[in-house]
């Protein structure tokens, strides 16, 4: 038998995520599971003071702590689809290479959810993003007839 979503997750580090007062971190509408913002632990600059595979951990970072909000919000993976991933990389005005970054986190989107649940995704680089994190991301998942 394989192993659920729910547990992959689990097993790769989705076990902590954030909490906030004035925000949901997850908000279920119309058969979409729409995600706040999620940033990485890590903090810094790439193309300044983190490397690509630096904000490529942090990018897997932001997605650990974004399914970890999702599981706890809706119960389970195993209903869900991904149909959409933003990843924001702090970064130098002159890096271009924020598709590297984001890869960090859709490759564990594939290690959780299958090659076949692939989402759109963009990766832009931002001036600056909260507290000095080096990735942000959202998504969106569809549930899904099992």
């Amino acid at each position: 038998m394989t192993e659920s979503r729910d547990a992959r997750s689990i097993a790769l580090g989705a076990t902590a995520g954030p909490q906030s007062p004035v925000m949901q971190q997850v908000v279920e509408a119309q058969g979409l599971v729409f995600t706040s913002g999620h940033t990485s632990l890590t903090l810094g600059k790439v193309g300044d003071n983190l490397t690509i595979e630096q904000g490529k951990t942090a990018a897997r970072e932001a997605m650990l702590r974004l399914l970890h909000s999702v599981r706890e919000s809706v119960g389970t993976l195993e209903d869900l689809s991904s149909v959409q991933l933003n990843v924001c990389v702090n970064s130098t005005a002159d890096f271009t290479q924020h598709g590297e970054v984001a890869e960090g986190a859709s490759s564990l989107l594939r290690e959780v959810f299958g090659e076949q649940d692939l989402p759109t995704r963009k990766a832009l680089g931002m001036a600056s993003l909260p507290r000095g994190v080096a990735v942000e991301i959202d998504a969106v998942f569809t549930t899904v007839a099992r």
